[in-house]
């Protein structure tokens, strides 16, 4: 699995082969601009994948470029941004909250032409991302979802600024049976590949379980399970190129089927 994206693509460019392309882009939201990147074969490509971050304050959109480069470069062009508080977007997480993270999404979707009368196919996501991603399944309508070691969220969580109340509501939760996320997958139709780290000490198995029963009227649901891996998941992959290879492969695979149905 490359790990150089952009000076693989003008390699193989050189000998003719398929490339993709990163083309950054910004978009307003409030007060901020949001930065991102599309990858395709030409900078004007619609993307048919969105993927979404999570919560570190170290993350950023290209923390998956490793499977967004060469996904775009066999077909499926991908976006990705950084929300408010996160890499070239900046500005502070403190008064930002989820459903501020699910209106900086739509506002990048819209941008980037997606919504109900042009979907994206897929919906990729990590950790609270993966959260966002289901509040959006209704807007964007995609066919499938690959969700990251997920995080799951009251309906208490949803309008808290992130900071000390956040946290401590989120301490204080132990029943999510009332999630958000989960209550819009079960209207999800589509396909579901789940992965997560066996010994993710963030998000509880019960979280993990707890999407994959959501996903009831869901086409499929796979789950990709990582021996020894915990919460970081891309960090990890993006030192193991086999595991990454196979991990595309897969995503490869519920694309191919998800176009299909």
């Amino acid at each position: 699995m490359a790990q150089n994206p952009d000076s693989d693509a003008a390699e193989a460019a050189v000998h003719g082969a398929p490339v993709a392309v990163r083309t950054p882009f910004s978009v307003a939201h409030g007060a901020h601009r949001l930065h991102g990147s599309t990858w395709g074969r030409t900078a004007a490509t619609v993307p048919r994948l969105l993927s979404l971050h999570g919560g570190g304050a170290a993350t950023d959109h290209r923390r998956v470029e490793y499977l967004l480069h060469p996904l775009a470069v066999h077909g499926w062009a991908g976006a990705a941004f950084d929300c408010v508080g996160h890499g070239t977007t900046g500005g502070s997480l403190q008064g930002s909250s989820l459903a501020d993270r699910q209106a900086q999404a739509l506002a990048v979707a819209a941008h980037l032409g997606l919504g109900a009368a042009c979907p994206p196919l897929a919906l990729m996501a990590s950790s609270m991302g993966g959260h966002t991603a289901c509040q959006l399944l209704d807007a964007l309508q995609p066919r499938a979802l690959v969700l990251f070691c997920p995080a799951a969220y009251t309906p208490t969580a949803e309008h808290l600024p992130f900071g000390p109340a956040f946290q401590q509501t989120l301490r204080a939760t132990t029943d999510f049976a009332d999630a958000l996320a989960w209550a819009a997958l079960r209207r999800f139709r589509g396909r579901l590949l789940l992965v997560w780290g066996a010994e993710d000490a963030v998000i509880p198995p019960a979280v993990i379980q707890g999407y994959g029963l959501a996903a009831k009227a869901a086409r499929s649901v796979d789950v990709v399970q990582l021996p020894g891996v915990g919460h970081a998941l891309h960090a990890w992959l993006q030192t193991q190129p086999v595991a990454a290879l196979a991990l595309q492969q897969r995503i490869a695979a519920l694309l191919v089927a998800a176009e299909r149905d």
